[in-house]
């Protein structure tokens, strides 16, 4: 009988300590991926500015930059806005001279605390005859970045 009390014994602490090596006292650190940043609504809005001797015509861009992490904010200079104007479609037999639209870029020079935005603006000047649409691509910390491809009409605002 004490042999079997022994076998008892001896597998109730070998089945203990195998139970053991299976539970850790501490949880697994989580690893901080760093700020989520994406790219929010985008809205376009026209300007005319008095400028003797003409008028200027301005297109603005609003561009939301959003930071979904809870936990960390973007440092300062760490995020970078690129728009690039793909396409200009004009009204048959409208004449053209030379309108060309260069990329624009921004960096955001302060940070961007976590689960807040900010709206950067850029501004392209429009030709006499206003276009009927522009096919822009908007890209944030290129080239691997989020991008979205929008596109301003001649009859919005």
């Amino acid at each position: 009988m004490s042999k079997r009390i022994i076998s008892y014994a001896f597998a109730s602490i070998f089945l203990l300590f195998l139970g053991m090596g299976e539970v850790s006292p501490q949880p697994k650190p989580k690893v901080e991926r760093g700020p989520e940043i994406r790219l929010g609504e985008i809205r376009f809005q026209t300007r005319e500015i008095e400028s003797p001797p003409s008028q200027l015509k301005m297109l603005e861009i609003h561009i939301e930059v959003i930071n979904r992490s809870r936990t960390s904010a973007a440092p300062p200079n760490s995020i970078k806005v690129v728009v690039t104007p793909k396409e200009a479609k004009f009204s048959e037999g409208t004449p053209v001279t030379e309108f060309a639209l260069n990329p624009e870029e921004v960096t955001l020079n302060f940070p961007l605390p976590r689960s807040t935005g900010r709206v950067l603006i850029f501004g392209f000047s429009l030709p006499e005859t206003k276009p009927e649409s522009i096919t822009f691509e908007v890209q944030i910390n290129p080239p691997d970045g989020e991008k979205k491809t929008v596109m301003w009409e001649g009859s919005e605002n």
